[in-house]
This record gives C-alpha cells, structure tokens and sequence, in this order.
C-alpha cells in the first residue's frame, strides 16, 4: 500500500511540477507542454480509470496555465485519449517507448490541431499563422521532443514502486511469451 502511495505521490509531485514550469516558463516564454507526455506515460502503465483521472487533471492545469477561457477544452480531448491508450497498451500495444512516442506524437498532433483550429483560427483568422508559428509549434513540438524523458521518468517510477505481487505476475507473462517465441523460431 506504501509504494502505491508513494507512486501516485510522485506523479502528482510531477504534474504540479509541470504546471509550475508552464505557468512561470524558464526560457523567454518558451514552453513545451510537459503534461500531455506526462498523462500519456501514467496512462500506459497505469488502469484506464485511473488514466483518465490523471488526464483530466492534467487537461485542467493545461488550460489553468494557458489561460484559455474555455476551461476544460484540453481536458476532454485528454480524457478520451488517455484510457483509449491505457487499454491500447494493455491489450494490443507494448508499454515500451516506441509506442509511447507514437501515441503521444499522435495525442499531440491532434490537440494542436483542435487548439488551432478552434482556439486561434476562428478568432484570430489570417493573423492566425503567427500564433501557429510562436506558440502552437513550440509548445505541442515540445511535447513531442520531451516524451521520451518523461516517458523514461514515469517507467522508472512505476516498475520501481509496483507492488512485488505484479511485478511477477508481469515477468511470468513476459517470460512465456519469450519461450514462445523461441518454440516459434
């Protein structure tokens, strides 16, 4: 139960992290969305409940810290998107980091495009294409560029403080499908 705590105290510890760095950016107002990697990477070694809760808080702060009038915009895409890859990376993906790249690369797209579309092309119009380049490139690109280290971060985390009762059962699993593979061969 401890490291069950601890686990989710770590990721929360993470998130907070995260919204404080988009909300006092350290680079001259450069700032990559960390929270999409972030909720991407829980949801693919956490439960889907579990990964669209985190989602959506990581939705909310990501709108808190943008200062979008329409509070809850990136929570919702969020929310659909974080227990669609908990279940993808239970049933048919491998939780590696290829995989997380690929959908979080894919997560990401599709928020920038929503949030192009809907949050700068509609009232900005043709004046559009310099919030396109100055804020929507950098921040979701930086999103794309920074998932492999939070990625890393959250899988050192979570196979650390796992309970022991699930880490065998996950090494069993991994080992039969090892000796499969090598009757296959």
């Amino acid at each position: 139960m401890f490291r069950v705590f601890l686990r989710w105290f770590l990721y929360a510890a993470l998130l907070v992290f995260f919204y404080v760095s988009e909300c006092d950016p350290l680079i001259r107002g450069y700032c990559p969305l960390l929270l999409i990697p972030l909720a991407t990477a829980v949801a693919m070694h956490e439960g889907d409940l579990a990964a669209g809760v985190f989602g959506t808080l990581c939705g909310l702060m990501i709108d808190m810290a943008s200062g979008v009038n329409v509070l809850g915009f990136s929570a919702l895409w969020l929310l659909a998107a974080c227990p669609l890859i908990s279940l993808l990376g239970r049933f048919w993906v491998k939780s590696n980091l290829f995989s997380h790249f690929l959908l979080n690369t894919a997560v990401t797209v599709v928020m920038a495009g929503v949030d192009m579309l809907f949050l700068h092309w509609v009232w900005e119009g043709a004046d559009s294409v310099i919030s396109f380049q100055r804020v929507v490139l950098p921040s979701y690109g930086g999103a794309i560029l920074f998932s492999i280290p939070v990625y890393l971060l959250i899988h050192l985390i979570s196979t650390r403080l796992r309970p022991q009762e699930r880490q065998r059962l996950e090494e069993s699993a991994h080992s039969a499908e090892d000796s499969e593979d090598i009757e296959t061969d």
